[in-house]
């Protein structure tokens, strides 16, 4: 069905509800011209109606989105805040132990971590993914699944790609 065929039966649809409400409520016909002369804008301009309508859907769109846009990452059905500064990836420390289902305080994992985190502007502590990686390959449970596949994809879906992008500039 072609955009003006749609519009036609919007415009159609409208006025038929205009003129339901009209008769129902017996206004004085205001309600009625009002729906009719949409229905006619609708009938007239089908096309520039429908790039409007998905100008303003875009829009929406990106302004609904607009603060995870370019952040893919996750595991295990836990969204990771990874940040890429230029010469480091930095990870969400609260990320990092919804993973590995541990509950340090953030001043425990930054010492563990020593030199290689920082707080984002939400105060959050951010820690840097090679340092994650080393010392999830120390640490007591590195033979767990969960550490060994975390690890991988820190390293295959994070670190390496960032590392391809910085050799290509």
């Amino acid at each position: 069905m072609n955009p003006r065929a749609v519009a036609v039966l919007i415009g159609a649809g409208a006025m038929t509800l205009g003129w339901l409400i009209d008769s129902v409520l017996r206004a004085n016909g205001r309600l009625a011209a009002a729906v009719m002369l949409a229905a006619l804008v609708l009938a007239m301009f089908p096309r520039r109606l429908t790039a409007v309508l998905l100008a303003m859907r875009e829009v929406l769109r990106h302004w609904m989105w607009a603060d995870v846009q370019g952040r893919h990452h996750a595991f295990g059905g836990i969204a990771l805040h990874i940040e890429d500064d230029g010469r480091h990836c930095w990870i969400a420390g609260d990320d990092v132990q919804r993973v590995l289902r541990t509950r340090d305080r953030d001043d425990v994992l930054a010492a563990r971590h020593a030199g290689c985190w920082r707080r984002d502007e939400q105060r959050r502590l951010m820690l840097r993914v090679d340092a994650v990686v080393e010392a999830l390959a120390a640490r007591a449970g590195r033979t767990d699944p969960t550490v060994q596949r975390f690890r991988r994809y820190l390293e295959r879906d994070v670190l390496y790609p960032a590392a391809r992008r910085r050799a290509a500039r």
